[in-house]
């Protein structure tokens, strides 16, 4: 049996700026994972991919859970799978601002947005390391016009993920960028064509 066409993954697939980086990748041949903790969500990204004559699969997973990012990633790459690229898009937002932000949505918050994105990016450079690399790209959301502290936070600490993953897996041909929320489809195109 063949090996399967390489994948790119995007996290959060099932709304907002995942689902149009997921779009965005269909439309230019990729062979798109739409990933997202809404079962329903991404399925409807990646039956859009498919009904517009790209290839897609939907995978329920919640990135912030270790167990859940490399039970996703182990049953991919069981079918001959190589990863070409993840689109970390998945993102959450608090209600509340400070002086009202409960525990429960501060820790949610970075664990999505923070947390979720080394979680999957650690869990996908382990095998693009083994295949010769591959792009990482995480995705910047703009500051929001109210002070969410939790968002600022993890947006903050996404920078320097960004940086410390990129000077640390480029040994590996491992590629980590960072993308504005509103081009991370065409960005992430663009590298994928990138010569290393």
């Amino acid at each position: 049996m063949s090996a399967e066409p390489a994948l790119v993954l995007v996290t959060g697939a099932g709304r907002g700026a995942g689902e149009a980086a997921a779009l965005a990748l269909g439309a230019s041949g990729a062979h798109v994972v739409a990933i997202d903790v809404n079962p329903d969500s991404a399925e409807r990204t990646a039956e859009s991919i498919r009904a517009a004559g790209g290839q897609a699969r939907a995978v329920t997973a919640d990135v912030s859970n270790k167990l859940s990012a490399q039970t996703l990633l182990y049953g991919l790459l069981e079918g001959g799978a190589r990863l070409a690229a993840l689109v970390n898009a998945a993102h959450v937002a608090p209600a509340g601002l400070a002086l009202k932000l409960d525990e429960w949505e501060w820790n949610r918050t970075l664990d999505v947005n923070l947390k979720g994105v080394f979680l999957m990016s650690q869990t996908v450079a382990r095998a693009m390391k083994e295949t010769d690399g591959g792009l990482i790209v995480n995705v910047q959301r703009p500051q929001p016009v109210a002070p969410h502290a939790a968002v600022w936070a993890a947006e903050a600490g996404l920078l320097g993920l960004t940086d410390a993953l990129a000077a640390e897996w480029g040994q590996w041909r491992v590629r980590v960028r960072l993308a504005p929320a509103a081009e991370a489809g065409p960005l992430t195109v663009a590298w994928l064509q990138e010569p290393w």
